[in-house]
């Protein structure tokens, strides 16, 4: 079908997008270090984990507030020192001890911290900082080096995409379209594509509102598995079909009048 090729070119436009407002790449230049840093990659986590359905600049200031939250924690220059820290501070990640009096973390993320253009702003909801914790928690006990990127990469490139999937559903808040929009992103930027088989792609197809009104208007049942389907049957990415469905659905209005 011609209209899902030329829906999956938008995912190009997508992947601007992941270098201009993706805060792990803003603080790196490359993607090449996000992976290589477990703190970026941590931070490329929550540049997903974050986006839970409310206005996309107030989930940006509450990750913004959040990553000086643990900076101001997890001590040092570095991101291996920062690690160290996080080590010490590992027995306070047990979940019937993240409100303890006393516990550094929890206490961190109660507070407001400064952030983009002088504003003040909050870690988020009380979920977000169980969320948080459940993050830390999972790199510490899961993750070699802590790096949850890594740690995915490397199951994806092992066949092990369904257990991987498991394993992040069991992080505080991260439900099927968290997992899959991280792990679409992460299959998308390092070229991993390759190491999917046909049933993986329903871990890695996020069907959110934009998504689901392009495929109906295509006739496409709006679920992880029709997509996938109707994608491999076309000779189109599913990853950079879901991309640029995202990205026509929430951009039309641009979209439009660049064409006049």
């Amino acid at each position: 079908m011609d209209k899902l090729k030329k829906i999956e070119a938008f995912s190009e436009k997508y992947r601007n997008l992941l270098t201009s407002e993706t805060l792990a790449f803003r603080e790196s230049g490359s993607w090449g270090k996000v992976r290589q840093d477990w703190w970026l990659a941590l931070i490329f986590f929550f540049d997903r984990a974050f986006y839970q359905g409310r206005n996309d600049k107030i989930s940006s200031y509450f990750e913004q507030a959040t990553i000086k939250a643990m900076g101001s924690v997890l001590t040092g220059a570095s991101s291996e020192e920062r690690l160290s820290s996080l080590k010490t501070l590992s027995h306070w990640l047990d979940p019937e001890k993240w409100r303890s009096q006393g516990n550094p973390l929890w206490d961190a993320f109660c507070k407001k911290y400064d952030i983009d253009e002088g504003k003040k702003s909050g870690t988020g909801r009380e979920r977000d900082r169980e969320m948080v914790l459940s993050s830390l928690s999972f790199i510490v006990n899961h993750c070699d080096n802590c790096n949850i990127l890594e740690h995915s990469i490397q199951h994806i490139q092992n066949g092990e995409i369904i257990t991987l999937s498991d394993e992040l559903h069991n992080i505080v808040s991260v439900g099927d379209k968290i997992a899959s929009f991280f792990l679409r992103d992460t299959v998308f930027v390092y070229n991993l594509e390759t190491y999917l088989k046909p049933e993986d792609y329903y871990y890695v197809l996020p069907v959110d509102t934009w998504v689901r009104k392009v495929a109906d208007k295509l006739g496409i049942e709006a679920n992880a598995k029709a997509i996938a389907i109707a994608c491999q049957q076309n000779g189109v990415s599913p990853i950079k079909f879901d991309q640029g469905a995202w990205y026509l659905g929430s951009h039309s209005f641009s979209e439009l009048l660049d064409m006049l």
